[in-house]
C-alpha cells in the first residue's frame, strides 16, 4: 500500500522512542491521512502489538477503538453546530484540559485535531501553549490539508510527516479491487466487463490528481458521469454545437464549483495537448480525442488568459454569485476562444 513506508518510518521511530509528541500529518484531500493517523493511535495504544509494530487488532483497547470508544483517544472537530466551521478556543481548551489527566487504560493518550487548520486565531493560540510544554503520557496528531495555514510557531513545535499523492501503479491495483467490490458495470452487450472497472480507475485517479479515497470516491458516488456530461457540454460549445447560453442555463442546477473545475481542467488538457499530443499528463483520459479535435481552433495565449480567468472565478466561488451572469459569460468566452481560428 502506498502509505506502507511512511507509516514504517512512524512505526520506527516509535520502536527507537524518536516519535515526536506533536505531529502534523499533511496532504491532499484523499490521499489517507486520516486512515494513518488512525493506524498510528491503534499502535500507540494496543497493548499487544507484534515485532513490527502492527498493532494486534484483537487486544480490548484495539476493540475499544474499533466500536470508537477508547478513552485515551479523543478526536476534536469543528463545531457541527456553528455555522462558522471552526474549531473554537474553547473547544481546544476542553480537550487540553484531559492532556494532563492520567491515562485511563494504559500509559498514552492520543489527541487528534482535524482538521487542523479549521482552529481560529485563539484555539491556535490556545493548543500552542500545551504544545510548548506537553504532557509526557500525551501524543498529538493535527491532520490538515494546508499546513500554511497553521502558524509558523505551531509548526515549529511539531514532527511534520508530509504526505504527496502516490505513484499510479501503486494505487491502480487496490483501487481496482475495491471499484470490483461494488456493483457490476456491464458494457453495451449487457455483459459485466472487468475492463470497464479499469477504465473508470484510471479515469477516477487522474481526475483525483492521484489521490486514492478521493478517486474512490469519485468513481463511486456519480462524479464521472457528471464530468463526461460537463465535458460533452464543453465541447459542444466549443464546436458550435450548442448554444453557450443554453447551456449556462442548464448549469443552473451545478454547484458552481463542480462546473468550473470541469472548464478548468477541460481548457488545461487541451493546452497540455498542444505541446505533448500522447496526453500523458491529461486528467480527463476519456476526452482525449474529443478534445484532440480542437486543438487546432485554440491560440494558446488566449487559452491561457482564460485559464486565469476560470481560476480566479474558482478562487472567489464563495462570495454571492450569480450563477447564471457567470456561467454565461464563461461559456460565451469560451466559444469564441475557440472559434477564433476556425
Amino acid at each position: 500500500m502506498w502509505l506502507a513506508s511512511t507509516w514504517q518510518r512512524l512505526a520506527n521511530a516509535h520502536r527507537q522512542a524518536r516519535l515526536g509528541q506533536a505531529l502534523i500529518l499533511s496532504g491532499p484531500l484523499g490521499i489517507g491521512k486520516r486512515l494513518l493517523a488512525d493506524h498510528l493511535a491503534q499502535r500507540l495504544l494496543c497493548t499487544a502489538a507484534d515485532a513490527d509494530q502492527r498493532p494486534c487488532g484483537t487486544c480490548a483497547d484495539c476493540t475499544l477503538l474499533a466500536a470508537g470508544n477508547h478513552p485515551d483517544r479523543f478526536v476534536l472537530a469543528p463545531d457541527t453546530e456553528g455555522a462558522s466551521g471552526e474549531i473554537r478556543a474553547e473547544q481546544v481548551r476542553q480537550l487540553c484540559t484531559r492532556e494532563v489527566l492520567t491515562p485511563m487504560r494504559g500509559s498514552t493518550k492520543v489527541l487528534v485535531v482535524v482538521p487542523a487548520d479549521a482552529m481560529n486565531l485563539f484555539a491556535s493560540n490556545s493548543l500552542l501553549k500545551t504544545l510548548e510544554e506537553p504532557a509526557d503520557s500525551t501524543v498529538w496528531i493535527l491532520i490538515t490539508e494546508r499546513p500554511q495555514r497553521l502558524s509558523q510557531t505551531i509548526r515549529s513545535r511539531c514532527q511534520q510527516i508530509s504526505l504527496s499523492a502516490p505513484q499510479a501503479e501503486q494505487v491502480l491495483p487496490w483501487l481496482k479491487a475495491r471499484l470490483a467490490q461494488g456493483p457490476a458495470k456491464a458494457n453495451a452487450k449487457g455483459d459485466v466487463d472487468a475492463s470497464l472497472n479499469s477504465e473508470r480507475a484510471e479515469q477516477s485517479l487522474a481526475l483525483a490528481q492521484g489521490a486514492p479515497f478521493r478517486a474512490l470516491a469519485l468513481a463511486e458516488n456519480g462524479a464521472l458521469e457528471l464530468r463526461q456530461g460537463l465535458l460533452d457540454a464543453i465541447i459542444g460549445v466549443a464546436r458550435g454545437e450548442l448554444d453557450p447560453l443554453a447551456v449556462a442555463n442548464d448549469w443552473q442546477r451545478l454547484e458552481p464549483s463542480a462546473a468550473l473545475a470541469a472548464m478548468i481542467d477541460g481548457l488545461s488538457d487541451l493546452l497540455r495537448l498542444s505541446v505533448d499530443p500522447t496526453g500523458t499528463r491529461m486528467i480527463n483520459l476519456g476526452a482525449r480525442r474529443a478534445l484532440a479535435t480542437l486543438v487546432e481552433q485554440i491560440e494558446p495565449a488566449a487559452g491561457h488568459r482564460l485559464l486565469q480567468m476560470l481560476l480566479q472565478a474558482r478562487v472567489s466561488i464563495d462570495a454571492p454569485v450569480n450563477k447564471q451572469l457567470l456561467f454565461e459569460a464563461l461559456l460565451v468566452r469560451w466559444a469564441r476562444l475557440a472559434r477564433a481560428r476556425a
